[in-house]
């Protein structure tokens, strides 16, 4: 049977509660109304057009997205703007969007913690000490075994499915092994990163000036790209999918199969 989407939310919130989000980000219900029935979910990194035609396909109801796709103030729904088209394609397919942004970057078992063990981390804590309740935005752990930076860039390549990394470091190490992660853009976390005492930090995003910085940081940086953050959806998927057999509901959840990384190398 269906739930209604209040009923998924309440999951969600409890897992990947909406207070650990920060003070600007626009987590939560997007399009959709919470009485509506819930019979197939999706997740997916982006709200993207073709990841709404993918969802009318499959016969999807409900997105769960990490980014949320509304982040602006709208000021004219002008459908020649391609971010307002995607707005135009979702209400219109009548699909519920819930995201779930710095709240699941924080949770326990969110995306961070998910990124950590792709990265086979022990020993995994907080990149920074906050108060109860809250968990920071990053995670730092240690590898099993130090590395030298060869071994350790084709650990990471591994672990994240990627031929080409982007690295900054001003002196090599002999050896690699506590690893501060934080999916996203989280360049702007530099001088935690060097409190920790991180041998490496592993983000997305690093801009030019940035990049500068953390030359002269005193640790090895990998950019990894924003898109690793699509590693996220299963995982979720079976959380989820336990829960609803736990519960005896009969409800379909499926990952997004569109590649939103608008990046391509070569």
């Amino acid at each position: 049977m269906p739930i209604l989407l209040k009923d998924l939310i309440n999951i969600l919130e409890e897992w990947y509660p909406a207070c650990l989000a920060e003070s600007w980000d626009k987590v939560g219900l997007h399009f959709g109304q919470q009485l509506a029935p819930v019979r197939k979910i999706m997740l997916t990194l982006d709200l993207r057009l073709e990841v709404i035609e993918e969802a009318i396909e499959a016969g999807v109801d409900t997105l769960i997205v990490h980014h949320p796709p509304i982040f602006s103030p709208i000021q004219r729904f002008d459908y020649q703007d391609n971010q307002t088209k995607i707005y135009q394609a979702a209400v219109k397919a009548d699909l519920n969007v819930f995201a779930m942004h710095t709240n699941f970057d924080r949770a326990k078992e969110g995306m961070n913690d998910i990124l950590a063990r792709r990265l086979e981390l022990e020993r995994v804590s907080d990149l920074y000490p906050v108060e109860n309740p809250l968990t920071s935005l990053g995670r730092v752990g240690y590898l099993k075994q130090a590395l030298n930076r060869t071994d350790l860039l084709d650990h990471i390549r591994r672990a994240f499915d990627l031929e080409q990394l982007k690295i900054i470091e001003k002196t090599p190490q002999d050896f690699y092994q506590k690893v501060a992660i934080l999916g996203g853009s989280g360049a702007d976390f530099f001088n935690e990163v060097a409190t920790c005492g991180a041998d490496v930090f592993i983000t997305g995003d690093v801009t030019y000036h940035k990049g500068q910085d953390l030359y002269e940081a005193g640790y090895l940086t990998v950019d990894v790209g924003h898109y690793v953050e699509h590693y996220f959806m299963e995982p979720v998927k079976e959380r989820l999918e336990k829960e609803f057999l736990k519960n005896q509901w009969s409800i379909e959840v499926i990952s997004s199969k569109v590649k939103t990384d608008p990046f391509d190398y070569c």
